[in-house]
């Protein structure tokens, strides 16, 4: 139904090797929703590196390690996705922009951003991390 929007959950271990899992949800959504293979690509390698960071953080070395939520919502032409963990959290205001930092403190945000359309971080030390992305739909993907 055009103007209603579709929304799916999973809740899944902090472990790396469910992550397949989160993106296989992703492409199949996608997939169903029209999106390029190319843009199909993007959204499963942002959300591996969503889903990865949000499992290092979580479990910071732990033998128990809270879920994380993976969160679809798909429209007529977007597809928004938003990962939130329980971990420590951070301040937001600290996310690098500048490309010689990211030797020392790594690819997966800049990389995030640069593979979606609209990027969002809400982060409190303790209170865990809610990231979220959206992917538009191109006017040269095909139409279903």
């Amino acid at each position: 139904m055009p103007g209603a929007n579709l929304e799916f959950e999973l809740e899944m271990p902090a472990k790396p090797k469910y992550v397949g899992l989160a993106r296989l949800l992703a492409g199949s959504v996608a997939r169903r929703m029209s999106f390029s293979e190319e843009n199909i690509d993007d959204l499963k390698l942002a959300i591996s590196e969503m889903c990865t960071n949000a499992i290092i953080h979580t479990g910071n070395g732990e033998i128990y390690r809270p879920p994380i939520i993976v969160h679809y919502i798909a429209g007529d032409d977007f597809l928004t996705v938003w990962v939130k963990d329980q971990g420590p959290g951070f301040d937001p205001s600290c996310l690098i922009e500048e490309r010689k930092e990211l030797l020392t403190k790594g690819f997966g945000i800049p990389l995030i951003k640069s593979l979606v359309d609209i990027f969002e971080c809400d982060s409190r030390p303790e209170s865990g991390t809610l990231v979220s992305i959206t992917k538009y739909r191109r006017q040269g993907d095909r139409e279903s």
